[in-house]
């Protein structure tokens, strides 16, 4: 079996409260069940060996501990204080001496499940890995783990010392939450700042990877050209972010004679054009992730997709035309 039991002081403590509540969110069994399933998953995956769990979950209180309040949060311009380590490309592990680079991460999450224990929730919702990960290793040698991580424990039914104990830190803590919005944040006027110095460019200076023409001033000159002359349209220029890094890719894809719809590789230039136009394929995967980084919707909102809120928009757009 499986049961969560809350981190020291969750007896009288709003926080941990919270905590578990990232369980109890799932009003249903079957949105429990998931959860669950999930969460397993990603222990089975990246740690060796089966591990067995019944469907019951039970939920074990601590009392006795007295609750404490939350100071505000702070992030340093230096996060944590650890200019060397900010400056390099590693990432340290939260709890021994071990450090990956930051292109390996899921390296490292797996380091700490295996070796710790330990499980960090939707990470892919983390703006900034490294700094987030700077934090909670100096909040660590601060507080107890328990002041701030759930306990899950598999196979609960088991003898004690068959029994494992992970520890879950996620954003149903105040202070986690509050801290990947701030690395979201940050990175937001990060990437507004970079798109408004690429907006007011007059430098650049590209390639049309259809006609081979040079293009030099601002972005918007290639960009409209390949929308205009070739039907191939990446967006508007004042949604894109990084542009000269984007084309880059696409570029190399072309090169490498890959279609950038179908993705499907051809022999020479002269079919993969041929197949592109004949089969309207002058356009981008949508569905594609690694593009997601170039474009600003994906940095507005902490948590969604531009899918996620494309279909905000659309529903509430359809529900003002129910309204008239």
């Amino acid at each position: 079996g499986t049961c969560f039991v809350p981190g020291k002081k969750e007896g009288l403590g709003e926080r941990r409260r919270l905590a578990v509540s990232y369980w109890y969110r799932c009003q249903s069994k079957a949105g429990r069940r998931r959860f669950r399933e999930k969460f397993l998953y990603l222990l089975c995956t990246l740690r060796p060996g089966r591990m067995a769990c019944s469907r019951d979950l039970s939920v074990e209180g601590r009392k006795g501990h007295q609750d404490y309040i939350l100071e505000p949060l702070s992030l340093p311009e230096s996060p944590c204080g650890i200019s060397a380590e900010e400056e390099s490309s590693t990432v340290p592990c939260l709890f021994c001496k071990e450090y990956y680079p930051i292109s390996e991460q899921n390296q490292i999450l797996k380091h700490l499940i295996i070796k710790h224990k330990f499980v960090i929730a939707d990470v892919k919702l983390i703006a900034d890995f490294r700094r987030y990960v700077l934090y909670w290793k100096k909040r660590f040698t601060e507080q107890p783990i328990t002041d701030f991580c759930c306990i899950i424990r598999t196979n609960s039914e088991a003898a004690l010392e068959d029994q494992n104990n992970y520890f879950l830190l996620c954003d149903a803590l105040p202070e986690d939450r509050e801290l990947r919005e701030k690395l979201q944040q940050q990175r937001l006027k990060s990437i507004l700042d970079q798109q408004q110095q690429e907006r007011y460019d007059a430098d650049f200076h590209g390639i049309c990877m259809f006609c081979d023409h040079l293009f030099l001033g601002n972005r918007s000159v290639l960009l409209n050209h390949m929308a205009k002359d070739h039907a191939f349209n990446i967006g508007l220029p004042d949604n894109i972010v990084n542009c000269k890094e984007f084309l880059d890719i696409l570029q190399k894809k072309i090169d490498s004679f890959q279609c950038l719809y179908c993705e499907k590789t051809f022999g020479d230039k002269n079919k993969l054009k041929d197949h592109m136009r004949k089969k309207q394929h002058r356009k981008i995967n949508a569905k594609n992730q690694e593009y997601d980084r170039f474009y600003i919707i994906n940095y507005l909102e902490f948590g969604k997709s531009w899918e996620q809120v494309q279909s905000e928009d659309d529903q509430e757009l359809f529900h003002n035309q129910e309204e008239y």
